[in-house]
C-alpha cells in the first residue's frame, strides 16, 4: 500500500512538474521576444568594463603571392615572419547612450605588437548589442526585431527545461544570400525573453567569419555581453588565414536608463573609437598571468615559447643581412605609390592618394576616363584649432582638360565651425551671356542637340576667400568674395555668331573677362544631431532637411571686373530613413540671375557641372550624369530636382553570387526645367559594394519631354 502512495505521488509529481513546464508556438516566442528586444535594447544609460582579449593567427595555406599580402592595408591580420600569431590586449570599454563606444586599449603583449596590427583586431565586433536593429558599424541586420524579421525564416531547433526554467533556442536563416544577413541560432530564456546565448556566421569580400556571445548571469550583466569567441578565415589567391579571437568583460559600473522624459540631446558624440596614440606593450609575463582571465592554450603557449627565442637570435642576424631592409623600403615606396597613405611628422599630418592609384580612377559614358590626385597637410595648432591645405587635380582625357584647386583653410574656432579658406584653381570652361541668345534660338527650332553645342569659348581661373561662421546650432553663414578670371581657349571649333556683332565685333567679344562677385550663402539644418573629434564639431544627421540660399553680386571696374548682376539660389535637401540601410534621398532647387546690365557668365554654385563627383555618398547622385555640359551655361535660370532611393535588397538578391558581393541597390530620379529645355529626364539604377570606402556603379537614360535621348553609364571608386 505504502509503495502504490509513493508511486502516486511521485506520478502526481512528475505531471505537475511536466504541467508547468508547456512549452509555447515558435509565434509567440518570436513575439514575445522581439516586443523585450526594443525594452532590452535601451535599458543600459552607460557603464565602464574592463576587457581581456586575445588573438591567434594560423597560416593554413599560402603559395608565392602570400608574402605580398601586407602591401594591401587593412586587409588580412597575419604575420609574414610566421605562419602562426599571437597578441593579448587589456583595454577599458566605456559606452554612453544611446551608441557611443571608446575602447581605450592599456596593455598589449604578443607576437604583433605594431599599432597597425591592433588596429585590425575586430575590437568593433566587441560593441555588437544583440538586441539591436542593425550592429554599431551597420554591417548586417540582426534578427530579434520585429523591422529586421522580414529578411530572416525562424526554426525552433530545442526546448530546454533547467531550474524551473524555459529555454528556447531558434534557429534563424536569411531569405536570400547577402552580406548584410547572418545565419545562426539564439537562446531565450522563457519569462524575461532575455538573450543568454547569439551565434551568428556570415560572409564578407573574400573571407567568413562567425561569433558567439555569451550574456551574464547576474542581475546586472542578465541584458550585457561577458564573452566573446569571433572566428575569421580569410581565403585569397590561393591564400587562406584563420584567426580567434576570445574576449572576457568584467564590468565595473553600469547605470540602468531612468525612464522619464528628458530634453532632446543633439550631441551624439563619437559611436566608435579606439584610443591607441602609442602602442603600450607591456611584456611582464607576471603581469600577464595575473590578469589574463582566459588561460593560455598549450598551442598558443608554444607559440610565445617560440616567440622568444627567435628574438634571442635577432640581433644578430640584423647585423649581418641589410638587403631585407633595403627590399622592405623597395615594397614599402611601391605600396605609397599604389594605395593611400598617411604619414605624421610631429603636429603634421600628410595625406597623398598614390600616383598610380587605380582607385583615383572614374568613368562616365559622357567624360570618358578622368584620372585624379590628391594632397593635403594638416597642422595642428594649439586649443584643438588646424590650419589645412587641400590640393586636388584631375584629368579628362576624353576632353582633354585638366582641372585644379588648392584649397587653404584656418579652422580658427572649431567649436561654431569657425573657417577662413582661401581657394584658387581652374574651374569648368563656359561662354558668355553673349552667345546665351543663339544656343537657346538652337534649342527652341530643334530641342536639344548635344551635338550643335560644343564651344568652350573661356577657360575659367578663380580665386575665392571666404569665412563660415555657426551662428547658432545648424545654422551656418558663408561670406565670401569670388573672382574669376576668364579667358578664351582656341579650340578650332566654328564661332557662333554673338547677338549683335554690329555692337560687339568679335574680336572685342573673345577676350579675357574679369569678374568680382562678394557672396552671402546662408545654411540651416533644423535640430542637427552632431558629434565632437576633441573640440571639432561635426554634423551627423536630422530628421529635417537642410535649406541653403545664397545671393551675389558682381560689381563692375573692380579689379578690372567687367560684369555686373545678381545672383540668387535656393537649394533644399534631405535623407530620410526608410529602416535598416535604406533611405529616400531628395533635392531641389532653383537659381536665377537679375538685372544683369553687361555681359555676364551663366555659373551657378547649386546646378554645375561636377567632372568628378562626391554627392549623397556614393559620388553618383544628387546630379545629372548625361546631361550636357554645355547646357548648365544655356539659361540664366533654373529649377531642379534629384531623388534616390536605397535598400540593400532590390533585384540583386535574386543572383546568389552577385548578391554577396553587392550589398546597396539604389534607383535614380532627376528632372531639369529650364525656360528653354522646358522638360529633361533622367533616370539610373546603381549598386554599391561595402569592401571600399566609395564603390559604386550605375546605369543611366535620358529623355527629352517624352523622347528619348541617350543610355550612359558612370562608376567610382575610392578606398
Amino acid at each position: 500500500m505504502k509503495i502504490r502512495s509513493s508511486i502516486l505521488i511521485l506520478s502526481i509529481f512528475i505531471t505537475s512538474s511536466m504541467l508547468s513546464q508547456t512549452t509555447i508556438p515558435l509565434d509567440t516566442v518570436l513575439k514575445r521576444s522581439m516586443s523585450a528586444a526594443e525594452k532590452y535594447n535601451g535599458l543600459v544609460e552607460n557603464y565602464t568594463a574592463d576587457v581581456y582579449m586575445r588573438t591567434y593567427v594560423e597560416t593554413l595555406k599560402k603559395n608565392f603571392l602570400y608574402k605580398y599580402t601586407h602591401l594591401v592595408p587593412r586587409f588580412v591580420l597575419h604575420d609574414p615572419k610566421s605562419d602562426e600569431a599571437l597578441i593579448e590586449t587589456l583595454s577599458t570599454l566605456s559606452f554612453t547612450y544611446p551608441n557611443n563606444y571608446l575602447q581605450d586599449i592599456k596593455n598589449v603583449t604578443g607576437t604583433l605588437t605594431g599599432k597597425k596590427d591592433i588596429d585590425m583586431i575586430p575590437f568593433y565586433l566587441l560593441n555588437i548589442n544583440v538586441y539591436g536593429e542593425t550592429t554599431n558599424t551597420e554591417s548586417f541586420f540582426m534578427p530579434v526585431r520585429f523591422s529586421t524579421a522580414r529578411y530572416y525564416t525562424y526554426h525552433l531547433r530545442q526546448t530546454q527545461f533547467e531550474n524551473n526554467k524555459t529555454y528556447y533556442t531558434v534557429e534563424f536563416n536569411p531569405i536570400y544570400s547577402n552580406q548584410k544577413l547572418l545565419k545562426g541560432h539564439f537562446v531565450i530564456e522563457s519569462g524575461t525573453w532575455r538573450i543568454v546565448h547569439f551565434s551568428a556566421e556570415g560572409v564578407e569580400s573574400f573571407s567568413n567569419f562567425s561569433f558567439e556571445i555569451t550574456m551574464g548571469n547576474t542581475w546586472i550583466t542578465n541584458y550585457l555581453p561577458v564573452h566573446f569567441v569571433i572566428y575569421h578565415t580569410a581565403n585569397y589567391l590561393g591564400n587562406v588565414v584563420a584567426s580567434r579571437h576570445l574576449a572576457s568583460m568584467n564590468y565595473n559600473d553600469v547605470t540602468l536608463r531612468v525612464k522619464e522624459k528628458k530634453e532632446k540631446i543633439l550631441n551624439i558624440s563619437d559611436f566608435f573609437r579606439v584610443r591607441l596614440d602609442s602602442v603600450p606593450v607591456n611584456n611582464d609575463s607576471a603581469f600577464w598571468a595575473q590578469n589574463r582571465a582566459i588561460p593560455l592554450q598549450a598551442r598558443e603557449v608554444e607559440v610565445i615559447r617560440n616567440f622568444k627565442k627567435t628574438n634571442q637570435l635577432k640581433p644578430a642576424e640584423e647585423k649581418i643581412d641589410n638587403s631585407l631592409q633595403n627590399g622592405k623600403r623597395v615594397q614599402q615606396f611601391a605600396q605609397r605609390m599604389v594605395m593611400d597613405s598617411r604619414y605624421k611628422i610631429k603636429s603634421t599630418m600628410i595625406g597623398y592618394s598614390g600616383l598610380l592609384n587605380p582607385l583615383m580612377l572614374g568613368y562616365s559614358s559622357i567624360d570618358g576616363v578622368t584620372y585624379r590626385q590628391k594632397l593635403s597637410f594638416n597642422f595642428d595648432l594649439k586649443r584643438s584649432r588646424t590650419f589645412k591645405v587641400n590640393a586636388f587635380a584631375g584629368y579628362m582625357f576624353r576632353r582633354k582638360e585638366f582641372f585644379t584647386d588648392v584649397t587653404s583653410t584656418w579652422n580658427y574656432e572649431p567649436f561654431y565651425h569657425g573657417n577662413v579658406s582661401l581657394s584658387a584653381g581652374i574651374g569648368n570652361p563656359t561662354y558668355s551671356s553673349l552667345f546665351i541668345h543663339e544656343i537657346q534660338k538652337n534649342l527652341q527650332n530643334s530641342g536639344i542637340k548635344f551635338e550643335d553645342i560644343s564651344v568652350n569659348y573661356f577657360k575659367d581661373y578663380y580665386v575665392k576667400l571666404f569665412n563660415d561662421y555657426e551662428l547658432f546650432n545648424g545654422f551656418v553663414s558663408t561670406i565670401g568674395i569670388e573672382y574669376h578670371i576668364r579667358q578664351p581657349k582656341k579650340n578650332g571649333q566654328p564661332l557662333l555668331s554673338p547677338v549683335t556683332l554690329e555692337s560687339n565685333p568679335i574680336e572685342n567679344i573673345l577676350v579675357t573677362k574679369k569678374a568680382f562677385a562678394p557672396y552671402l550663402r546662408l545654411s540651416w539644418t533644423p535640430e542637427q544631431y552632431y558629434r565632437y573629434e576633441g573640440r571639432q564639431k561635426i554634423y551627423v544627421r536630422s530628421r529635417f532637411p537642410t535649406f541653403k540660399i545664397e545671393l551675389s553680386r558682381s560689381y563692375r571696374n573692380v579689379f578690372g571686373s567687367t560684369s555686373q548682376y545678381n545672383r540668387v539660389e535656393f537649394d533644399m535637401s534631405q535623407n530620410i530613413p526608410l529602416g535598416p540601410m535604406s533611405s529616400f534621398k531628395y533635392r531641389v532647387g532653383a537659381g536665377r540671375f537679375v538685372n544683369q546690365s553687361t555681359e555676364y557668365f551663366a555659373d551657378f554654385t547649386f546646378f554645375a557641372k561636377n567632372n568628378f563627383p562626391d554627392n549623397w555618398q556614393d559620388g553618383i547622385g544628387g546630379t545629372f550624369s548625361l546631361l550636357n555640359r554645355h547646357l548648365y551655361n544655356a539659361s540664366d535660370s533654373y529649377v531642379q530636382g534629384h531623388i534616390m532611393l536605397e535598400t540593400p535588397f532590390l533585384i540583386i538578391r535574386n543572383i546568389p553570387l552577385i548578391s554577396d558581393y553587392i550589398n546597396r541597390e539604389r534607383l535614380y530620379i532627376s528632372q531639369l526645367y529650364t525656360p528653354y529645355i522646358v522638360s529633361y529626364t533622367e533616370f539610373g539604377y546603381g549598386v554599391g559594394n561595402r569592401f571600399f570606402k566609395t564603390a559604386n556603379a550605375a546605369i543611366f537614360c535620358s529623355f527629352h519631354k517624352t523622347k528619348f535621348r541617350e543610355i550612359g553609364v558612370k562608376a567610382s571608386f575610392e578606398l
